[in-house]
């Protein structure tokens, strides 16, 4: 099944039992029974075979729904769930969840048991994976306060330009405008979101199969999505896209067509998440916010020869990292002398009015990767607002390089 990568992810780690179980109650194949008494490789063999049978248009509906289950298994869209399930699930949910070991099999639980809690999560995981690079995110400042034109007319035009811009004829593009209010990230007040969602087709592609021992082909379709958001309040206009080169077209296209205003070309500039000063005991500044405490709990590093080392400490510990990690390792031992490709902060959180008491965990990993984006919207100006005021957050070729505070966590 070389073209259903995916899916061959979940039939390999899956238990069989539960990957039968999902194609039958959810797309209603005829899968082979299972022997419990085999080996799982060789319970997924003919599972495989029957899978490899079926045409590259059926599979490929399937793949695609792998795909979204997938992009909720990995370390990143297991940081998204924990930032979701807290808040959301019963006890009786939370205790069914926790019970399950495979992160696979935890993706697929909520794919079918929290169909909301899953579309929430994974347009989190894909915001994240947009956000948080270069390679996927512009921004573009335009004037603040503008009215967005969602008539007919408006929408027909933009339509058409969208079209013309991606050589597509008017019905391979499909146009979505959507208004939301999320949290200021400052005041957390809340603001009007727009976003404009752009769909079309790529050129067709030509996939081989096997098709009663024969090798035959099959021209498939997929289609491609990008995303514009305006907020009028303070006038970014931001561009999530795969399309480098085309990324300012649209931001222009939607400036001209629904704002009716120009857009100067000055960009927003990216978001760097600099945590090494995590290396040291330092001081987190919580007056004024609604939190009750904030803790490093864990700190990690790689060395050049490969080798990693992940120091993790209880939020409740009655020492912070910095003296764990001596008792652990050495008395000598000093993070400073490393570069930290990973940290996670444990903040807890005070009961507000209706709010109860809860703890909200920021993960920092590699060169600019964070989990913020990944939580619903009010956690999200929470902590980005948490994260500049204790400079672990700047603007890349835009920071100021400021103090930070020596105290002991």
């Amino acid at each position: 099944m070389n073209d259903a990568e995916n899916l061959t992810k979940l039939l390999g780690h899956l238990p069989p039992a539960v990957f039968r179980a999902f194609m039958v109650d959810e797309f209603g194949l005829v899968m082979p029974e299972l022997d419990a008494k085999k080996l799982k490789k060789e319970q997924r063999e003919p599972m495989e075979a029957t899978l490899s049978a079926l045409g590259v248009s059926e599979r490929q509906r399937i793949e695609d729904v792998a795909e979204r289950i997938v992009l909720l298994s990995d370390g990143a869209g297991q940081d998204v769930i924990d930032g979701f399930k807290d808040d959301i699930f019963d006890d009786a949910d939370r205790e069914a969840f926790v019970a399950i070991p495979n992160q696979y099999q935890r993706a697929l639980w909520l794919f079918a048991n929290q169909p909301v809690l899953f579309e929430e999560a994974l347009n989190a995981r894909q915001a994240d994976i947009f956000r948080q690079s270069a390679s996927c995110y512009s921004g573009f400042m335009a004037p603040a306060n503008l009215a967005v034109l969602d008539d007919a007319a408006a929408k027909t035009a933009f339509h058409q330009c969208v079209a013309e811009q991606l050589g597509c004829a008017d019905d391979a593009v499909a146009v979505q405008i959507f208004k939301r209010l999320r949290p200021d990230t400052l005041t957390g007040e809340e603001v009007d979101l727009y976003q404009i969602s752009i769909h079309h087709n790529r050129p067709p592609v030509i996939e081989d199969y096997v098709q009663d021992s024969e090798l035959v082909h099959q021209e498939v379709i997929r289609a491609i999505s990008s995303h514009i958001t305006y907020e009028p309040a303070n006038g970014h206009l931001e561009v999530l896209s795969k399309d480098t080169a085309g990324r300012e077209a649209l931001a222009r296209i939607v400036a001209d067509s629904l704002l009716q205003s120009p857009i100067t070309g000055e960009k927003i500039p990216l978001k760097q998440y600099d945590y090494q000063s995590l290396c040291a005991p330092r001081n987190f500044d919580i007056t004024g916010e609604p939190v009750a405490s904030v803790k490093v709990v864990e700190l990690g590093y790689s060395a050049a020869n490969g080798r990693s080392l992940l120091v993790k400490i209880w939020s409740k510990d009655a020492d912070d990292i910095y003296t764990a990690a001596r008792a652990l390792i050495s008395p000598t031992f000093d993070f400073r002398e490393h570069h930290l490709n990973f940290a996670k902060l444990s903040i807890k959180l005070k009961k507000v009015g209706k709010d109860r008491a809860r703890t909200i965990t920021v993960i920092l990993r590699d060169d600019n990767k964070c989990n913020i984006k990944t939580k619903r919207e009010k956690d999200r100006a929470l902590c980005d607002r948490l994260l500049t005021k204790w400079h672990l957050l700047k603007e890349i070729d835009h920071a100021v390089e400021a103090p930070v505070d020596a105290v002991a966590a």
